[in-house]
């Protein structure tokens, strides 16, 4: 398998750094691993370049309101950019919970209301850990879940890349790209194209489906529609 060191020549190689059989230098490489992470670090801003959905879980403090998430926090797991979903199971069955907007949180007046099922949390994306908030404040310990989506973490040039399909040319092509100008090289069309069409590719996968509905058919059956045809 690839390693994030076989990323960074060949991105070097896109843009003729380096020659096809050669290495780059250490400080070559030093400089290429800073632009590797800050660009992984930019794509954690887009939902679309997630790899992978996950559900973490934390069992609810009776009357606390707020956890903290990312590493050391009350959930420990990756800081994330934003919650895509939550679910509460209690007694072995799974009841939605709401994600709110900044809206909809500021616009509950009573905060302190308590109960046994939350139903909304907000995510406050405060640094270095996030915060989630919750409503109502916990009466019982029953068990959070939230969906995220996993983003790519800071890589060392030794890691070995584990990533789904497309990828290495994704990470590579777009690599190359946020490199030219720190090495004053030229990208070439095809790069420019490569680089493009590897994360249009990893985008449409991780595009949800979006299935439209119309109320017509309803009001239809409730005599309320008046349709126009043109002649």
């Amino acid at each position: 398998m690839a390693t994030y060191q076989t990323l960074v020549d060949r991105a070097l190689r896109l843009i003729k750094v380096i020659g096809a059989g050669q290495s780059p230098t250490s400080s070559e490489s030093a400089d290429a691993l800073i632009a590797l992470n800050s660009m992984l670090d930019s794509w954690k801003n887009d939902k679309l370049m997630a790899y992978a959905v996950s559900d973490v879980s934390k069992v609810m403090t009776v009357a606390d309101a707020s956890y903290t998430i990312g590493a050391t926090g009350d959930i420990n797991t990756t800081r994330p950019v934003a919650i895509e979903d939550a679910y509460m199971t209690i007694d072995g069955k799974d009841y939605p919970v709401k994600v709110c907007s900044d809206k909809d949180w500021f616009g509950i007046t009573d905060k302190t209301v308590t109960g046994d099922l939350v139903e909304c949390v907000w995510y406050n994306p405060t640094m270095p850990l996030g915060t989630i908030n919750v409503y109502p404040v916990p009466s019982v310990a029953n068990t959070l879940h939230l969906v995220l989506r996993a983003p790519l973490t800071t890589v060392a040039l030794s890691d070995t890349v584990s990533l789904p399909p497309g990828w290495e040319k994704a990470i590579a092509f777009n690599l190359a790209i946020d490199l030219a100008p720190e090495f004053e090289a030229t990208v070439s069309r095809e790069v420019a194209k490569g680089a493009s069409d590897s994360m249009a590719a990893i985008k449409r996968i991780n595009q949800v489906s979006i299935t439209a509905s119309t109320g017509l058919p309803e009001l239809m059956s409730q005599g309320k529609a008046d349709i126009l045809i043109g002649e």
